[in-house]
């Protein structure tokens, strides 16, 4: 487990403007309560008239509670863009996104388990919250993976603060969880046809 988590990793290009396929309209404004994170309350999330348009399977609202900038930044830029990609996936796409949900969230659960062996003291953190509407089970798998980043980013920084965990290696951690998730982001980019039926990509 060390030496995964030792791996810095490489910076993921992030999906904008035409890899979207388009300009997005304007979201609808969002009920944000600050909570003494510092972090700005996130007034609306890119994508929501897209997503609002798109029939659920099973409709549920999810909320998340987060500190970090990274997961404010996720949710507010991406999470709607993923989730609209991920209620039209089909065939070899949606067989894609399985594999990557379940990679992440197991990855994230034997960090977290590598962390917390450290014993590191549990300290109270303030939390922003915001409600995610969950259309599909990956997309709810999704929220799970950034609640799992949320946890890590805590029990990273608890360790770091007590000595348990060196800078250079909290860093390395959490940079190598945010590729994962960013990761997740560039899986859903592709349309259904760019994948074949076991889930990978096409060539060319």
């Amino acid at each position: 487990m060390a030496a995964v988590l030792e791996t810095a990793p490489l910076p993921d290009d992030r999906p904008g403007g035409p890899a979207h396929g388009g300009t997005p309209e304007a979201p609808a404004n969002l009920t944000a309560v600050p909570s003494g994170t510092g972090l700005k309350p996130i007034e609306r999330l890119t994508s929501d008239t897209r997503y609002a348009k798109i029939i659920a399977e099973a409709e549920h609202l999810t909320t998340l509670q987060y500190c970090s900038l990274f997961t404010r930044t996720f949710v507010r830029s991406d999470y709607n863009f993923c989730a609209s990609k991920i209620s039209v996936a089909r065939g070899g796409k949606l067989h894609a996104l399985d594999a990557a949900m379940r990679e992440t969230s197991e990855w994230f659960r034997k960090a977290i388990d590598w962390v917390e062996q450290l014993g590191a003291r549990q300290m109270p953190w303030p939390s922003e919250s915001i409600g995610l509407e969950v259309k599909r089970p990956l997309a709810g798998q999704l929220v799970r993976c950034l609640s799992q980043y949320e946890r890590l980013f805590k029990r990273a920084a608890e360790a770091n603060r007590e000595g348990r965990l060196s800078p250079e290696r909290t860093a390395a951690m959490l940079a190598n969880a945010e590729k994962k998730l960013k990761h997740i982001v560039q899986v859903c980019i592709p349309d259904n046809e760019e994948y074949d039926v076991g889930g990978d990509r096409h060539d060319g």
